[in-house]
């Protein structure tokens, strides 16, 4: 969208848009009767101008989103069950019911696909299932599945990861991601309360004899201790068994970084060559945080939360030796639970998104932008969706769409889209065809359009009155008058997708007028939006003659600035002869 630009100020005190019609660009010359206006259509406020949201089915108390290599999203419910979206439709069978665990945090919690999902169909699942031996009564598990088509074999279960510490039922984690290296990555939080029991704080994220507080890595083959890990030789063991029952001095082969209290959820970078991942950590009472996934890292909690000593904001101590903080972190003020982030895959996207990564809390529903210098405006939501739990972007025959869950009220599985332009169908040859000015299609001031203002973000659909089967585009003279705020209007063909760029941009309270060729649908009808409401008023004789005065005396002006030169030419040329 182009920028604002300054004109001449006259007619201000009624805002309205005017759109006539002078030329046709038509495979034949065609009727210029005027017509009427259809009503708006409204479009979400929330988001950015130019990308839409819409619903794509319901789910129980969704709590993961995730796209699948075969084209389809899998949509994971708190109760067990795996939901299948394939062409944009939720699938009503269920592809895997589970026998889980699902009081407080728990549940079914992460889906992953296999680096060769296509030749094996192996999916793995990280969930919640009972074990009365353990503390709490239920422990969490990370097992590999096959599928098969839209179907899940429940009997096709090998176990990798298991005996997770849930303690007290909250800060499960639950993520699963395949790396680019090819290894499993996990996320576990720190049980809510010390697995090892004994009633103080709560350090198990930094106690590297626990898996809980941790992001893993392990083998997707076995669950065994990926190579490279941060932890091997003497001290060290296999933990992916044990749960709680290693040794309080041996360390874990299976941790990748600690110092998690509650790693919801994590996304790896599409667009890096190696592993680049963020993970979006639940905070406390004072901080949520998003972390940059480094081999080895110490994130500090339980006496870190966010950049900041455990219950405090900023400005506060950095961090000591061996801590790494958050690549971002925001207080109360903006939200309560951090939960789903995805990166935006490059190119497909208006190009500020580029290298960006997208992220958003459930408690505010408040979605942020990261770009790619680092910058996120807390302020300025891309997006609002209370109960936000997950997100991903998925591919689809239209496009790149960011697919979210919404748990709560709504639960919800819904989808964000930003059109692509089509590449046009080849036509016969056209010719302009000039034709007697159609006069005024369009007036928001007028019978039959009304007074009423032209509200912001909404489409006005006008019939130009030509015949639309032999007239391809017409030549519209378009006024916009007083925009409240600044703004601009966009014009194109009804019912088609809407352009990126505008046909006039103007300050609040500005006149701008400008003359665009527009194509037109098969019924002769074009479509304009401005993001702007334009104010509409019925128009006095009182009204009238100021303006008539206000306009009179600034053609003076400008006809003043104008002669000038030329006068003070004629007079130099006089003094000459």
């Amino acid at each position: 969208m182009a920028l604002p630009t300054r004109h001449a100020r006259h007619d201000r005190r009624i805002g309205r848009i005017l759109v006539g019609v002078t030329v046709l660009l038509a495979a034949a010359p065609a009727s210029t009767s005027a017509g009427t206006s259809a009503g708006p259509v409204a479009r979400p406020e929330a988001l950015p101008f130019g990308f839409s949201e819409v619903a794509v089915g319901s789910a129980a108390n969704p709590t993961t989103v995730r796209a699948l290599p075969n084209g389809t999203v899998a949509v994971l419910e708190k109760a067990g069950g795996v939901r299948i979206v394939r062409n944009g439709a939720l699938l009503p069978a269920r592809a895997l019911t589970l026998s889980v665990c699902s009081t407080s945090e728990r549940g079914l919690l992460g889906i992953a696909a296999g680096s060769d999902f296509g030749a094996t169909g192996y999916v793995y699942l990280y969930y919640t299932r009972v074990e009365a031996t353990a503390a709490g009564g239920c422990v969490n598990r990370v097992s590999r599945f096959t599928m098969t088509n839209d179907v899940i074999a429940p009997a096709s279960e090998l176990v990798l990861v298991d005996n997770i510490s849930s303690n007290a039922g909250n800060h499960n984690g639950g993520d699963v991601e395949i790396g680019k290296d090819g290894m499993l990555y996990i996320a576990v939080g720190d049980a809510g309360a010390d697995p090892r029991g004994g009633g103080g704080p709560n350090d198990a994220a930094r106690d590297l004899s626990l898996l809980n507080g941790k992001i893993l890595r392990v083998d997707p083959a076995t669950g065994g201790p990926a190579p490279g890990n941060p932890y091997s030789g003497a001290g060290t063991s296999p933990c992916r068994v044990s749960g709680t029952t290693s040794a309080p001095t041996t360390v874990c082969q299976e941790i990748y970084a600690s110092g998690l209290r509650n790693p919801w959820r994590f996304a790896f970078d599409p667009n890096a060559s190696g592993v680049r991942f963020f993970i979006n950590d639940v905070g406390q009472n004072t901080r949520e945080e998003v972390d940059e996934g480094i081999l080895g890292a110490d994130y500090g909690w339980n006496i870190r939360e966010g950049q900041c000593p455990q219950g405090q904001n900023p400005p506060c101590a950095g961090p000591p030796a061996g801590l790494t903080d958050p690549i971002t972190d925001y207080g109360r003020d903006f939200g309560t639970y951090v939960t789903g982030g995805a990166f935006i895959p490059n190119g497909v996207w208006p190009s500020q998104f580029d290298g960006a990564y997208f992220f958003g809390d459930g408690g505010s529903g408040k979605f942020w932008v990261r770009y790619a210098n680092g910058a996120v405006d807390y302020n300025s939501t891309f997006h609002t969706a209370i109960g936000m739990a997950d997100m991903d972007f998925v591919t689809e025959s239209g496009g790149l769409a960011l697919y979210f869950v919404v748990s709560g009220t709504s639960n919800s599985v819904r989808k964000i889209t930003f059109p692509t332009q089509p590449i046009p169908t080849p036509s016969a040859p056209l010719r302009y065809v000039p034709t007697l000015p159609a006069g005024r299609v369009f007036d928001s001031r007028l019978a039959p359009f009304g007074a009423a203002p032209v509200a912001g973000n909404t489409v006005r659909t006008i019939p130009v009155g030509v015949d639309g089967a032999v007239t391809k585009a017409v030549l519209v003279n378009i006024a916009y008058v007083d925009p409240v705020v600044p703004g601009f209007l966009r014009a194109w063909q009804a019912g088609a997708t809407m352009p990126i760029t505008s046909n006039i941009n103007a300050l609040a309270g500005e006149v701008v007028a400008n003359a665009a060729v527009v194509p037109v649908d098969g019924a002769g009808r074009i479509d304009i939006l401005t993001n702007a409401t334009i104010r509409a008023a019925p128009t006095t004789t009182a009204d009238r003659h100021a303006r008539a005065r206000d306009f009179q005396q600034h053609l003076h002006r400008e006809r003043g600035r104008f002669d000038q030169p030329r006068q003070r030419a004629i007079a130099w040329s006089a003094r000459r002869a």
